[in-house]
Protein backbone atom coordinates (compact mmCIF):
# COMPACT_ATOMS: atom_id res chain seq x y z
CA UNK A 1 0.00 0.00 0.00
CA UNK A 2 2.76 2.35 0.83
CA UNK A 3 5.08 1.79 -2.08
CA UNK A 4 1.63 2.35 -4.53
CA UNK A 5 0.91 5.35 -3.15
CA UNK A 6 4.78 6.91 -3.31
CA UNK A 7 4.84 5.59 -6.65
CA UNK A 8 1.30 7.72 -7.46
CA UNK A 9 2.74 10.78 -5.93
CA UNK A 10 5.61 10.55 -7.53
CA UNK A 11 3.74 10.27 -11.06
CA UNK A 12 1.62 13.11 -10.50
CA UNK A 13 4.55 15.09 -9.24
CA UNK A 14 6.63 14.35 -12.15
CA UNK A 15 3.54 15.22 -14.56
CA UNK A 16 3.32 18.65 -13.43
CA UNK A 17 6.74 19.70 -14.43
CA UNK A 18 6.03 19.55 -17.63
CA UNK A 19 2.53 21.59 -17.26
CA UNK A 20 2.00 24.18 -19.72
CA UNK A 21 4.35 27.58 -19.93
CA UNK A 22 1.31 29.89 -19.51
CA UNK A 23 1.62 32.07 -16.14
CA UNK A 24 1.24 30.47 -13.27
CA UNK A 25 -2.49 29.92 -12.10
CA UNK A 26 -2.29 26.81 -9.74
CA UNK A 27 -0.16 25.14 -7.60
CA UNK A 28 0.53 21.74 -7.13
CA UNK A 29 2.93 20.14 -4.05
CA UNK A 30 4.19 16.66 -3.38
CA UNK A 31 6.78 15.77 -0.76
CA UNK A 32 7.89 12.36 1.15
CA UNK A 33 9.22 12.55 4.71
CA UNK A 34 10.83 9.31 6.44
CA UNK A 35 11.58 8.69 10.12
CA UNK A 36 12.19 5.18 10.71
CA UNK A 37 10.99 1.75 9.25
CA UNK A 38 7.98 2.78 11.66
CA UNK A 39 7.15 6.38 10.34
CA UNK A 40 6.80 7.77 7.52
CA UNK A 41 4.79 10.29 5.50
CA UNK A 42 3.71 11.14 1.80
CA UNK A 43 1.71 13.80 0.89
CA UNK A 44 0.09 15.35 -2.73
CA UNK A 45 -2.19 18.49 -2.69
CA UNK A 46 -3.28 21.23 -4.90
CA UNK A 47 -4.36 25.38 -4.92
CA UNK A 48 -6.76 26.25 -7.54
CA UNK A 49 -8.04 29.69 -6.73
CA UNK A 50 -12.39 30.55 -7.62
CA UNK A 51 -12.89 32.41 -11.05
CA UNK A 52 -11.85 35.75 -10.85
CA UNK A 53 -9.97 35.57 -7.90
CA UNK A 54 -5.63 34.83 -7.75
CA UNK A 55 -3.17 32.79 -5.77
CA UNK A 56 -2.23 36.10 -4.21
CA UNK A 57 -5.66 37.51 -3.36
CA UNK A 58 -9.14 35.81 -2.97
CA UNK A 59 -10.68 32.64 -2.19
CA UNK A 60 -8.78 29.27 -3.72
CA UNK A 61 -10.01 25.59 -3.32
CA UNK A 62 -7.43 23.43 -1.61
CA UNK A 63 -7.72 19.84 -2.36
CA UNK A 64 -5.15 17.45 -0.35
CA UNK A 65 -4.38 13.78 -0.14
CA UNK A 66 -1.77 11.93 2.21
CA UNK A 67 -0.42 8.39 3.91
CA UNK A 68 0.78 8.92 7.46
CA UNK A 69 2.31 5.64 9.10
CA UNK A 70 3.79 6.20 12.76
CA UNK A 71 3.61 4.08 16.01
CA UNK A 72 2.77 4.80 19.98
CA UNK A 73 3.35 3.45 22.92
CA UNK A 74 -0.32 2.42 24.78
CA UNK A 75 0.77 1.63 28.17
CA UNK A 76 3.58 -1.30 27.65
CA UNK A 77 1.99 -2.06 24.40
CA UNK A 78 3.48 -0.50 20.99
CA UNK A 79 0.34 0.34 18.29
CA UNK A 80 1.26 0.85 14.44
CA UNK A 81 -0.92 3.24 12.83
CA UNK A 82 -1.67 3.80 9.15
CA UNK A 83 -3.93 6.40 8.23
CA UNK A 84 -5.75 7.67 4.44
CA UNK A 85 -6.86 10.96 4.44
CA UNK A 86 -8.75 13.07 1.45
CA UNK A 87 -9.49 16.75 2.54
CA UNK A 88 -11.08 19.78 0.45
CA UNK A 89 -11.26 23.27 2.00
CA UNK A 90 -12.10 26.80 1.01
CA UNK A 91 -9.48 29.03 1.34
CA UNK A 92 -8.73 32.97 1.40
CA UNK A 93 -5.53 34.20 0.68
CA UNK A 94 -3.93 37.25 0.79
CA UNK A 95 -0.53 38.80 0.47
CA UNK A 96 1.64 42.39 0.73
CA UNK A 97 5.39 43.90 -0.11
CA UNK A 98 6.60 41.47 2.29
CA UNK A 99 4.11 39.10 3.49
CA UNK A 100 0.77 36.26 2.27
CA UNK A 101 -0.98 34.51 4.54
CA UNK A 102 -4.15 32.22 3.99
CA UNK A 103 -6.73 30.33 6.36
CA UNK A 104 -9.26 27.46 5.02
CA UNK A 105 -11.55 25.57 6.63
CA UNK A 106 -12.76 22.36 5.17
CA UNK A 107 -13.69 18.18 5.55
CA UNK A 108 -11.20 15.84 5.56
CA UNK A 109 -11.98 12.29 5.41
CA UNK A 110 -9.64 9.46 7.60
CA UNK A 111 -9.32 6.37 7.95
CA UNK A 112 -6.84 5.28 10.16
CA UNK A 113 -6.22 1.47 11.20
CA UNK A 114 -4.73 0.26 14.29
CA UNK A 115 -1.91 -2.75 15.15
CA UNK A 116 -3.30 -3.80 17.89
CA UNK A 117 -6.38 -1.97 17.74
CA UNK A 118 -6.78 0.52 20.29
CA UNK A 119 -10.10 1.45 21.52
CA UNK A 120 -8.65 4.66 23.63
CA UNK A 121 -7.35 6.15 20.10
CA UNK A 122 -10.36 8.89 18.58
CA UNK A 123 -8.76 8.78 15.45
CA UNK A 124 -9.72 4.77 14.60
CA UNK A 125 -11.41 3.67 11.42
CA UNK A 126 -13.37 6.18 9.18
CA UNK A 127 -14.01 9.04 9.93
CA UNK A 128 -15.16 12.93 8.35
CA UNK A 129 -14.44 15.91 10.25
CA UNK A 130 -13.91 19.82 10.31
CA UNK A 131 -10.09 20.54 9.56
CA UNK A 132 -8.80 24.39 9.66
CA UNK A 133 -5.26 25.84 8.80
CA UNK A 134 -3.58 29.17 9.12
CA UNK A 135 -0.24 29.72 7.21
CA UNK A 136 1.98 32.77 6.15
CA UNK A 137 5.35 33.95 5.58
CA UNK A 138 6.50 37.50 6.75
CA UNK A 139 9.74 38.71 5.35
CA UNK A 140 11.64 40.50 7.92
CA UNK A 141 14.56 41.88 4.98
CA UNK A 142 15.37 40.33 1.52
CA UNK A 143 17.51 37.73 3.30
CA UNK A 144 15.52 36.51 6.32
CA UNK A 145 11.94 35.42 6.17
CA UNK A 146 9.90 33.02 8.57
CA UNK A 147 7.10 30.96 7.38
CA UNK A 148 4.77 29.34 9.68
CA UNK A 149 1.67 26.19 9.31
CA UNK A 150 -0.83 25.26 11.65
CA UNK A 151 -3.28 22.33 11.13
CA UNK A 152 -6.31 21.68 13.55
CA UNK A 153 -8.74 18.84 13.35
CA UNK A 154 -11.34 20.01 16.86
CA UNK A 155 -13.34 16.86 16.84
CA UNK A 156 -10.25 14.65 17.38
CA UNK A 157 -7.80 17.39 18.96
CA UNK A 158 -5.45 16.74 16.49
CA UNK A 159 -3.19 19.45 16.01
CA UNK A 160 0.03 19.68 13.19
CA UNK A 161 2.22 22.45 13.05
CA UNK A 162 5.63 23.74 11.58
CA UNK A 163 7.58 27.10 11.94
CA UNK A 164 10.76 27.92 9.60
CA UNK A 165 13.26 30.80 10.31
CA UNK A 166 15.26 30.61 6.72
CA UNK A 167 17.88 32.75 5.59
CA UNK A 168 18.73 33.96 1.81
CA UNK A 169 21.49 31.70 -0.28
CA UNK A 170 21.01 33.14 -3.51
CA UNK A 171 18.06 33.32 -6.46
CA UNK A 172 15.33 31.38 -4.64
CA UNK A 173 17.23 29.36 -2.67
CA UNK A 174 16.42 29.77 1.37
CA UNK A 175 18.06 27.47 4.48
CA UNK A 176 17.52 27.35 7.88
CA UNK A 177 15.61 25.94 11.05
CA UNK A 178 12.44 23.91 11.18
CA UNK A 179 10.34 22.84 14.03
CA UNK A 180 7.33 21.10 14.14
CA UNK A 181 4.84 19.83 16.84
CA UNK A 182 2.29 17.42 15.85
CA UNK A 183 -0.16 14.83 17.94
CA UNK A 184 -3.29 14.24 19.39
CA UNK A 185 -4.54 12.72 22.97
CA UNK A 186 -2.99 8.98 21.59
CA UNK A 187 0.20 10.38 20.79
CA UNK A 188 2.36 13.77 20.75
CA UNK A 189 5.88 14.11 18.19
CA UNK A 190 8.18 17.30 17.56
CA UNK A 191 10.98 17.55 14.95
CA UNK A 192 13.86 20.19 14.70
CA UNK A 193 16.04 20.36 11.58
CA UNK A 194 17.54 22.13 8.79
CA UNK A 195 15.97 22.54 5.86
CA UNK A 196 16.66 24.14 2.20
CA UNK A 197 14.18 25.22 0.28
CA UNK A 198 13.52 27.06 -3.23
CA UNK A 199 16.25 24.75 -5.37
CA UNK A 200 15.11 24.88 -9.32
CA UNK A 201 14.38 21.81 -10.74
CA UNK A 202 12.23 23.06 -14.13
CA UNK A 203 11.55 25.98 -15.40
CA UNK A 204 8.10 26.09 -12.93
CA UNK A 205 9.13 23.73 -10.00
CA UNK A 206 10.83 24.27 -6.95
CA UNK A 207 12.30 21.35 -4.63
CA UNK A 208 13.35 21.50 -1.02
CA UNK A 209 15.53 18.80 1.32
CA UNK A 210 15.43 18.46 5.27
CA UNK A 211 16.89 16.40 7.74
CA UNK A 212 16.43 16.54 11.44
CA UNK A 213 15.87 14.64 14.85
CA UNK A 214 12.10 13.81 15.52
CA UNK A 215 11.38 12.78 19.54
CA UNK A 216 8.26 11.02 19.66
CA UNK A 217 7.36 9.95 23.30
CA UNK A 218 10.48 7.85 24.74
CA UNK A 219 12.15 7.24 21.57
CA UNK A 220 14.23 9.46 19.66
CA UNK A 221 15.24 9.12 15.63
CA UNK A 222 16.32 11.29 12.67
CA UNK A 223 14.31 12.13 9.95
CA UNK A 224 14.80 13.38 6.00
CA UNK A 225 12.37 14.83 3.82
CA UNK A 226 12.12 15.74 0.07
CA UNK A 227 9.49 18.65 -0.64
CA UNK A 228 8.42 19.78 -4.65
CA UNK A 229 6.00 22.99 -5.47
CA UNK A 230 4.65 23.30 -9.01
CA UNK A 231 3.21 26.41 -10.74
CA UNK A 232 0.89 25.59 -13.38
Amino acid sequence: MMNKFIAIVLLISLSGISFSTRAAEKILLTGIETISDSSSYVYLGTVIPLPGNTLAHGLAVHLWADFLKYAYDSGATEINAKANSVSAAIAYHDSGSNYWWNAKIGITQNDTQLTPDDLTNQSRGKQSALKLQLGGEYRFSSAIKMTGIADYVPDREAYWTRLRLLGKIDGQKYHGPEIIFQGDPSYDAQQLGWVITGIAVQEHSLMGAKAGVRKGGDSTSGYIGVELLTFY
